[in-house]
């Protein structure tokens, strides 16, 4: 059952788990955030279930990361790979 909790998320949650990226991004400057982010986004742009203004403003968001210097390192090293999220960004973000 836990295996399956990574195969397809709902917009929703794909979005949430990218804002926390996003933000640790934004706080810290870590690269493997953004490039995190960028990819949960990526998909929430694909996904044709999601809603079309939500899909507009994450392909938007994924334009500006793919723009930011910090992740062009970590986005030319995994340009070729899938676009499944590493199991270590499924770990829970630690709240205040």
């Amino acid at each position: 059952m836990i295996e399956d909790m990574h195969l397809e998320q709902p917009p929703a949650r794909m979005v949430a788990g990218a804002l926390a990226h996003l933000a640790r991004h934004m706080e810290s400057g870590c690269p493997r955030a953004g490039h995190l982010a960028a990819m949960l986004l990526e998909k929430v742009a694909g996904d044709p279930e999601a809603d079309s203004h939500l899909r507009a403003h994450a392909r938007d968001l994924v334009e500006i990361l793919e723009r930011d210097p910090q992740l062009g390192a970590v986005a030319s090293a995994t340009a070729n790979q899938p676009q499944a999220a590493p199991a270590a960004s499924r770990k829970p973000i630690a709240r205040p």
